[in-house]
C-alpha cells in the first residue's frame, strides 16, 4: 500500500482508484458507514501551486455540494500538513452488484463507464434523460462560480440509483483555463477553464453512451444511423451533442440551462406542452394502455347489456282481450256495490 495515511474516524479499506495526484479508498467510518475518500499528495505535484489550487477547489465545492442532488455529496474536508496531503469524505458510490448494500471489501462502483461496459451504448432517450439531469446539476455548478474540468463516463456515478457528477479533484473557479488539465478527448481545444469546456465534455458523453464509439471518433456515426437517417430521437440528440461541442460560439449553447432544455425537449411529446424523461414516457404509455382496456371492457358490457335488452320476450295484447278484460272489470265493479 506504500505510506500509511491517517484519516481521522475512519478505516481504509481498499483502494478502488488511482490517479495522477492521489486514490480513492474505500472507507469504513466508526459507526460502520462505508464512504468514498480521496487522498491527495503534494509529493505528486511538480510545485505547491496546482496541489493549493486543488485543495481550495475541494473547499469551494464542500459548501454547494449539497445543494444539488446531481453532484456527489462532500462530507468533509482534511488536511494534513505534516505528511503533505488533504483529502476529503464523499458519499459512496454503488456497488456494480449490490448498490448501497455492501457487505465486504468486494467492491466495484458503478459508473456510467461500468454501464457502457456492459451494455455497449444506451437508448437515444435515455441519454437525452442522463444529459439533461448532467447538464442541470452544471448549470447550479457554474452559478456558484465552479467548474468540473474532468467530466467523463468513468466521473459519472450512480447513488442509490440516481446519476451524479463525481471527482471533484479538478474543480475550480470559473476563468482558470489549461489546455493541459483534464482528459484527452473530453477537452475543447481552448482549454478546459471555462462552462464551455464542461459543455464539451457533456457532449463527448453523450455521444460515446448513445453510439457506442469512442470519442476520438466523434462526429463519426455508427453504420445503423447512416443508413436511416431519419432516427428519430437519436438524430436529434446528435443535433444536441454536435452543437454542444462546437468551437464556433455562436453554434453553441448558452449555457448549460439552454443544453438542459434541449435534451429535455428530445423525450417531449408534441401532443404536451412539457418535457417527459424516458422514464415517464414509459408509464404514459402504460397508463395509455391501461385506460385504453377499460374503455374497450366498457364499450362491450354496453354492448351486451343492449343485446340482452332486445333479447328479452314482449308479451302482445290484442283487442278482443282488452274488451273481455274491460268487460270483467265492470262486472266485478258491479258485483262490490
Amino acid at each position: 500500500m506504500g505510506k500509511p495515511f491517517h484519516i481521522p474516524d475512519y478505516e481504509l479499506v481498499i483502494e478502488v482508484a488511482r490517479g495522477s495526484y492521489g486514490q480513492v479508498w474505500l472507507a469504513r467510518s466508526v459507526s460502520g458507514a462505508w464512504r468514498a475518500i480521496k487522498i491527495v499528495q503534494k509529493a505528486l505535484f511538480d510545485d505547491a501551486r496546482p496541489y493549493q489550487r486543488e485543495f481550495n477547489g475541494i473547499r469551494q465545492y464542500e459548501s454547494v455540494s449539497r445543494g444539488h442532488q446531481g453532484l456527489i455529496d462532500v462530507l468533509h474536508v482534511g488536511c494534513n500538513e505534516e505528511e503533505g496531503y488533504f483529502y476529503y469524505v464523499m458519499e459512496l458510490a454503488d456497488d456494480q452488484v449490490v448498490g448501497q448494500s455492501i457487505g465486504s471489501a468486494d467492491y466495484s462502483p458503478r459508473t456510467l463507464q461500468s454501464d457502457l461496459n456492459s451494455r455497449g451504448s444506451l437508448p437515444a432517450d435515455e441519454c437525452a434523460y442522463i444529459g439533461a439531469q448532467l447538464a442541470d446539476a452544471l448549470h447550479y455548478l457554474h452559478e456558484k462560480g465552479l467548474v468540473h474540468r474532468d467530466i467523463k463516463p468513468s466521473n459519472i456515478v450512480y447513488v442509490n440509483g440516481c446519476l451524479k457528477l463525481a471527482d471533484m479533484g479538478l474543480i475550480s473557479g470559473a476563468g482558470f483555463t489549461s489546455s493541459t488539465v483534464g482528459t484527452l478527448g473530453f477537452l475543447p481545444e481552448e482549454g478546459s477553464g471555462d462552462w464551455r469546456g464542461d459543455l464539451y465534455a457533456i457532449g463527448k458523453v453523450l455521444y460515446e453512451a448513445s453510439t457506442g464509439m469512442d470519442r476520438n471518433s466523434f462526429p463519426d456515426l455508427p453504420s445503423h444511423a447512416r443508413i436511416n437517417p431519419a432516427a428519430g430521437a437519436f438524430m436529434k440528440l446528435n443535433q444536441v451533442y454536435l452543437r454542444a461541442c462546437s468551437l464556433n460560439e455562436r453554434d453553441g449553447f448558452s449555457g448549460a440551462a439552454q443544453l438542459a432544455t434541449a435534451l429535455k425537449q428530445i423525450n417531449a411529446p408534441s401532443v404536451f406542452s412539457g418535457p417527459f424523461s424516458w422514464r415517464e414516457k414509459r408509464l404514459l404509455a402504460m397508463v395509455a394502455t391501461l385506460v385504453f382496456l377499460l374503455l374497450a371492457s366498457d364499450a362491450v358490457l354496453i354492448y351486451l347489456g343492449m343485446r340482452s335488452e332486445k333479447s328479452e320476450p314482449v308479451l302482445h295484447v290484442s283487442e278482443e282481450d282488452n274488451s273481455i278484460k274491460g268487460k270483467y272489470d265492470v262486472k266485478k265493479e258491479s258485483e262490490s256495490r
